[in-house]
């Protein structure tokens, strides 16, 4: 009896999350795709010296992507004694773009960035169900510049 009922409790707990998860996952929107990835720009904040780059990914075929570019101001409240405030962002618009991943599972899309901090909104849709992905891109047009200074020196130090 006893080996009878260890079965049974084995086998409902490996077998019912199996069921529930089914059941619950059918409805949701949002969804985290496996096979879906930002290859360009790779890390989280990256700081580019141009006000151009090239959004790089790997997905799906037919996914269609949309990227949203937004600049993003941040404000200090006016009375910093106040705890609760926090600073305000404020997003603004500058360009979408649309693209979809093609037979080799690949899409690249080159984006206009406005100087300072970018907000990057990439949403995948496949079907009905939506994935969105934020990446943050610094565009500081003194830092090419400040490479070019570096060169230069570079150039000085070594004649």
């Amino acid at each position: 009896m006893k080996k009878k009922f260890l079965f049974l409790v084995l086998l409902l707990t490996f077998v019912l999350p199996t069921f529930a998860d089914a059941s619950n996952g059918e409805d949701k929107k949002n969804v985290k795709l496996t096979d879906f990835e930002i290859t360009n720009p790779k890390e989280e904040a990256a700081i580019v010296p141009g006000e151009n780059i090239v959004l790089t990914g790997i997905g799906v075929e037919k996914d269609k992507i949309d990227i949203e570019v937004y600049s993003v101001k941040r404000t200090l409240p006016k009375d910093k004694d106040k705890d609760k405030e926090k600073e305000a962002v404020i997003k603004k618009l500058n360009n979408s773009y649309v693209v979809n991943v093609d037979a080799l599972k690949v899409f690249a899309q080159e984006i206009e960035l406005k100087e300072g901090e970018n907000l990057v909104v990439i949403t995948v849709t496949r079907g009905d169900r939506k994935y969105t992905v934020n990446k943050t891109v610094n565009y500081n047009k003194n830092m090419e510049l400040n490479k070019i200074i570096r060169q230069l020196e570079y150039k000085d130090s070594v004649n």
